[in-house]
């Protein structure tokens, strides 16, 4: 029998592009609506339920008076790292009312340096810092005098996020002039997410190029009618379906996954491909859909997939299923995990011990050589979710082989996936 998903969310990162997009085309509420509708509320995302009460907090300030009594407006972004840098973005281009923005302690922790300062210099008003040390001092971002200017990205500016630059272009066509990206690779470090961007505000009627210097966006704006035939056809999330892939591989059942599509343009959509060696083959169903079958594949001397620079969501699943199946592995490009809701190297490397794993962590770099002592049947083993959601989903698919699991707090699915303990190859497991 060949289980199912029927839960499975929108694909936040598309979704929060769009609404980003619509805000600046003056179409939120429709894109929003539309959006929405296409699926159920209650497997809504938390990260795009913030975004849309966030968006809909700053559309409440247009037009209003600034008093003495209310000099700003405050947005709470929560744990929201996508939704921060969108929105700083967002509000340093076209904010009608002084805003502060403010998140978790975790969030605050986290890079936006690098974005502030390449706001700043193309002419936003930014005062404050991000960070919990200097609470008295919030990041507080002010309505332009004028158009942020265009130009050409700083050449000192840091790359360490994706986001950063996704936060940029999505702003860019209502720059006063053109604004280049000089030598922005094709390939690297979560580059899959740069260009979804460039698709997206493509197909929403932004103007950009290739050039020899690098990518061009031209001021112009985005096509209202465009978004809003983008809500109404919108990719599920590749990212929330790896969890699926892993338990079919470790439980060794067939599962079908609905609405997923060959054409979808996530870059988490090679987990079919990284599964493979890992005893899963993914068949692409004509009519929309992916059946999950699990494959008899011998254990490789040593599983190094390629390119999870580029796609780093998908490793903590990666790691998990291959040491439920015993398979030793080589997993590079992983550094930027360290930046993610937590330090997700240091979390899997001592998450993998109460399982008798060893991982050995370097720079860049998690390996396991096959070595294991087995842990007694009785003992409880609690993984510490750290406030990361991504951990807990990826440690479910040991808990088909070790029932003792438990977790500090099971409920951070919701973050990506709200309904994932509702899913019937989910819901049997220990939470």
């Amino acid at each position: 029998m060949m289980e199912q998903l029927r839960h499975l969310p929108i694909a936040k990162s598309n979704a929060n592009r769009l609404l980003v997009m619509a805000y600046l085309a003056g179409e939120f509420p429709r894109v929003r609506e539309t959006l929405l509708s296409q699926g159920d509320w209650e497997d809504c995302p938390d990260d795009v339920r913030i975004m849309c009460r966030v968006l809909q907090e700053m559309g409440a300030t247009s037009g209003a008076e600034t008093s003495s009594d209310t000099p700003f407006t405050l947005l709470d972004v929560g744990a929201a790292g996508t939704v921060l840098r969108f929105v700083t973005a967002l509000a340093a281009v076209g904010t009608e009312r002084p805003l502060q923005i403010t998140g978790t302690t975790r969030l605050k922790n986290r890079p936006l340096r690098p974005l502030l300062d390449e706001l700043k210099a193309l002419g936003a008003d930014i005062r404050g810092e991000w960070s919990e040390e200097n609470a008295h001092d919030p990041l507080t971002i002010y309505p332009p005098s004028r158009p942020l200017r265009g130009g050409t990205l700083s050449s000192t500016f840091d790359r360490q996020s994706s986001q950063f630059i996704s936060a940029l272009l999505m702003i860019a066509p209502y720059f006063s002039a053109p604004f280049t990206i000089p030598e922005l690779p094709r390939r690297g470090n979560s580059y899959p997410y740069i260009d979804l961007t460039l698709a997206m505000m493509r197909e929403a009627g932004a103007d950009w190029s290739y050039t020899e210097t690098g990518v061009v966006v031209k001021p112009g704006g985005y096509s209202g009618d465009r978004l809003l035939e983008m809500a109404r056809v919108p990719e599920m999330d590749w990212s929330a379906a790896s969890y699926a892939f892993g338990w079919s591989a470790v439980a060794h059942r067939p599962v079908f996954l609905p609405s997923l599509r060959a054409s979808d343009r996530q870059g988490d959509k090679a987990i079919v491909g990284f599964m493979r060696p890992l005893g899963v083959e993914a068949r692409f169903l004509e009519g929309g859909g992916v059946e999950l079958i699990p494959t008899d594949v011998p254990r490789l001397a040593c599983y190094t997939p390629e390119g999870l620079n580029e796609v780093p969501d998908l490793v903590p699943t990666l790691v998990v299923t291959a040491l439920m199946r015993r398979q030793p592995f080589l997993m590079k490009g992983v550094a930027s995990l360290r930046l993610k809701e937590s330090d997700r190297l240091r979390q899997l490397v001592e998450t993998a011990a109460l399982f008798g794993f060893r991982l050995h962590e370097s720079d860049d770099a998690l390996a396991w050589d096959g070595t294991f002592s087995p842990v007694e049947a009785q003992r409880t083993i609690l993984v510490d979710t750290a406030e990361d959601h991504r951990m807990a989903m990826a440690w479910s698919i040991a808990s088909i082989l070790y029932p003792q699991v438990q977790y500090t707090d099971a409920s951070v699915v919701s973050k990506s996936y709200p309904g994932f303990w509702r899913e019937s190859i989910f819901a049997a497991l220990p939470h």
